[in-house]
């Protein structure tokens, strides 16, 4: 049986990773809506995830964020529009 200390070391790490995965998850969804935004805006939280193949739980909840961040913009009844720091945003994680 392991130490307590060497338990709380191996938990700790795994919490760590699990929360890098979910980071990287939540970046390749917000990638994603962003560019349907781009070239479809502005779409209602439904189309969107439609469009994405996402739940819409899901896409309400990245839209939430993305719109915390400034990169949306809610149009009101649950249509978003991407804002110019939203596509400066995307260029940069493109690389363009």
């Amino acid at each position: 049986m392991s130490d307590p200390a060497q338990r709380r070391r191996e938990k700790s790490t795994a919490n760590m990773r699990a929360e890098e995965i979910m980071s990287e998850l939540n970046r390749e969804t917000d990638r994603e809506i962003l560019d349907i935004l781009v070239t479809n805006a502005p779409l209602r939280v439904m189309d969107i995830a439609k469009i994405a193949d996402r739940h819409p739980i899901t896409v309400d909840q990245t839209c939430a964020r993305l719109h915390e961040q400034g990169h949306i913009s809610p149009l009101g009844r649950g249509l978003y529009d991407v804002t110019d720091d939203g596509i400066r945003h995307l260029e940069n994680i493109d690389g363009t």
